[in-house]
């Protein structure tokens, strides 16, 4: 009888091993599968992607020009990144673009762009683009270089100054003038500072 008793204990002991070992192995098998969930979810999570978002575009700036001269130019895009993509045509488009590219982007060695314009100057149909800096210059584009030769001739820190906020244009009944204004409110003809050549004084 205590022999029985001891087989039977012994039994229930070996089932009860059996048992432990199953349950620990299920266990672990199912661990490193919840590990790797949480690893690629973080994963994915810490590496948004970024998206350029456009602030200002600028279109249809050779249509009802009047008297004013072509820029060869069919828009003008300023993006959230500081950056300006100007995408040309005709002459300008065969001088300025490199390979498959769309667009020239030439204040990229200027800086920042907070915002951009396109304006008129002097009394003989020519315009110029500016672009406002982040940091409160004023870089331009050579309004006849542009014009004339079809290539982009960009000037910077135009009047020396790097507190300027805003720029605008008044026209006379003589010309049409360039003036930027300074965060203290003082504004600054910037026309004596871009040094463009008189188209009416060349031979």
């Amino acid at each position: 009888m205590k022999r029985f008793i001891k087989v039977l204990l012994a039994l229930i002991m070996v089932l009860a091993m059996m048992v432990c070992v199953t349950a620990c192995g299920g266990s672990s098998n199912e661990e490193p599968a919840d590990t790797e969930e949480t690893e690629t979810t973080e994963t994915a999570e810490d590496t948004p992607e970024e998206e350029i978002t456009v602030v200002k575009t600028i279109e249809d700036i050779d249509e009802d020009i009047g008297m004013r001269e072509p820029l060869q130019i069919e828009s003008i895009t300023l993006y959230d990144d500081g950056t300006v993509a100007i995408v040309p045509l005709d002459e300008l488009k065969k001088n300025e673009i490199k390979d498959d590219a769309t667009a020239v982007y030439p204040f990229a060695d200027s800086g920042e762009v907070s915002d951009i314009y396109v304006v008129d100057y002097g009394n003989a149909g020519y315009r110029t683009i500016i672009a406002l800096m982040s940091d409160g210059t004023i870089s331009a584009v050579n309004g006849r270089a542009l014009v004339e030769d079809h290539i982009f001739a960009v000037m910077d820190t135009v009047a020396g100054r790097d507190n300027f906020v805003s720029v605008e244009t008044m026209t006379d009944e003589s010309a049409t003038t360039i003036i930027a204004y300074t965060e203290d409110g003082e504004s600054v003809v910037l026309d004596y500072s871009l040094n463009f050549d008189d188209p009416e004084e060349e031979n």
